[in-house]
């Protein structure tokens, strides 16, 4: 039986406001970035959602960080996830 671990969950700029809290810890039964984001797919808000995924698969213009190193540096979406690891999302589009 797998216990899960606890990410901790940050959204910045844009997202930040799309979401009902912008740090947050979630409980995870996977291990990978995958894992996180089918979790993150099911549980966040409409409107968060509408601005990180398209068609199911997070938005190519959202930088992903595990522990501040840039996520396809480590693995993508293959990337393992450890307790206490953090995890950010941040829109690489901003207005001006």
């Amino acid at each position: 039986m797998t216990l899960g671990i606890a990410i901790k969950v940050r959204y910045l700029a844009v997202l930040k406001g799309l979401s009902d809290a912008p740090e947050k810890k979630v409980d995870l039964k996977g291990k990978t970035l995958a894992d996180l984001m089918a979790r993150l797919n099911r549980s966040e808000s409409d409107k968060l959602k509408s601005r990180l995924f398209a068609n199911g698969v997070i938005r190519p213009d959202v930088i992903t960080f595990i522990n501040d190193v840039e996520s396809s540096l480590i693995g993508g979406m293959r990337a393992e996830l450890k307790e206490g690891d953090e995890v950010t999302f941040l829109p690489s589009v901003h207005g001006g």
